[in-house]
């Protein structure tokens, strides 16, 4: 086993620093055990790339994330790029034999998702995938309360993930509001992390139908103003689901939700009882037990809500009982998949993970086309 992973990152910007700080916080939240060094930083640019450096404490720069990702002096290339970069930078980590951590999706197309699961086929290095959700101790919960069978036969599902912001027009052009940069909009941005998390305490998808809709289709160019580009991805997007174990719902994912901030929510009805969590209540699980019965009026059922946390095993800090906050999950990602680098082998969410959930976003494209046609996900 080994206990220091020199990591190097591609990319830096919001989702970095969160990176960069969980990182940070492992060795406090798990002492004596694993410790990553923040060996290097790869931007488009030497001047970002310093900024990042002396901002986060990488021990070195690099103009170049091609240069970064063969280095020899690290061990985890961290990819926190836009989706259509994703590719190039793990073709070269992997040939270089490091391991990978990539933030979802797995890449902007199907097509570029599964060449890079033929590469990491060919490599016996680790890769994990951001999906920080499955590592709160409320989804954790109530991932063993359905493998337990407690609420038997699932029948249906409900799910949403609501953000607001892009709702204002005068929000500038990104590369998240372009198929040929970002792949997909509130779809992949959004349901990359509600489609796992439904896949994961669920099992797999069956067939969807999708809808896909745009709002504002045009918006000023961050270098002038004045000057329009088009919006080519959704800005929202619905989702009916079929699974594989026969259970049946809906998905609906948001960058337009007025009044929202982070509203991740999931509520699951089966045949003794329920599970609902929400985002903005991340320390607590509600699960409703269908089996106690109503001798009285009532019985004694009714929702209870479940302490959930920050109940990690072996962590020594934050205490049990303290609320949680939305970087801890990341953290634990991160803790649990350098983990699998340290013991060489492969973690969970991996490789397969990032690379199902973008046949289900695949699948979800293919049937907006078809004006809502179900279809079948590979």
């Amino acid at each position: 086993m080994k206990n220091e992973i020199r990591i190097g990152m591609a990319g830096y910007s919001g989702i970095g620093r969160v990176h960069a700080l969980g990182y940070r916080t492992i060795p406090i939240i798990y002492p004596g055990g694993i410790r990553p060094v923040l060996q290097r930083v790869g931007t488009s640019r030497q001047e970002t790339a310093d900024t990042a450096r002396q901002e986060a404490g990488f021990l070195h720069a690099d103009g170049d994330v091609h240069q970064l990702a063969v280095s020899p002096d690290i061990d985890v290339v961290d990819i926190t790029l836009p989706n259509q970069l994703h590719l190039p930078v793990i073709r070269e980590a992997l040939e270089a034999g490091k391991a990978v951590y990539c933030e979802k999706p797995l890449a902007g197309t199907i097509s570029e998702a599964l060449e890079i699961a033929e590469l990491a086929a060919k490599s016996s290095a680790s890769f994990g995938m951001v999906f920080q959700y499955r590592f709160l101790p409320a989804i954790i919960r109530a991932k063993q309360i359905l493998d337990e069978g407690l609420i038997g036969r699932i029948f249906t599902y409900r799910a949403e993930y609501l953000h607001s912001g892009y709702h204002n027009p005068d929000r500038p052009l990104s590369w998240r509001m372009q198929k040929e940069q970002g792949g997909s909009g509130a779809l992949g941005d959004l349901g990359s992390h509600v489609l796992d998390l439904v896949r994961y305490l669920l099992g797999d998808f069956e067939s969807v139908q999708g809808l896909l809709h745009t709002f504002i289709n045009s918006r000023p160019l961050v270098e002038d103003r004045s000057r329009y580009g088009t919006v080519t991805v959704d800005d929202v997007s619905w989702v009916h689901g079929r699974m594989a174990n026969g259970a049946v719902g809906s998905i609906e994912c948001s960058r337009f939700a007025t009044g929202t901030l982070d509203d991740l929510k999931i509520v699951i009805h089966g045949e003794y009882g329920a599970l609902k969590f929400d985002l903005m209540e991340p320390g607590y699980l509600y699960f409703y037990d269908d089996t106690k019965g109503a001798k009285t009026y009532g019985g004694d059922r009714g929702w209870q809500r479940l302490e959930c946390m920050q109940n990690y095993p072996g962590a020594k800090t934050p205490p049990p009982r303290a609320p949680i906050g939305w970087e801890r999950s990341h953290a634990e990602s991160q803790y649990q998949f350098l983990r699998a680098v340290s013991e060489g082998r492969q973690p969970s969410p991996g490789i397969e993970d990032g690379l199902k959930v973008q046949y289900i976003l695949d699948a979800i494209e293919r049937s907006a086309d078809a004006d809502g046609q179900w279809t079948k996900v590979p």
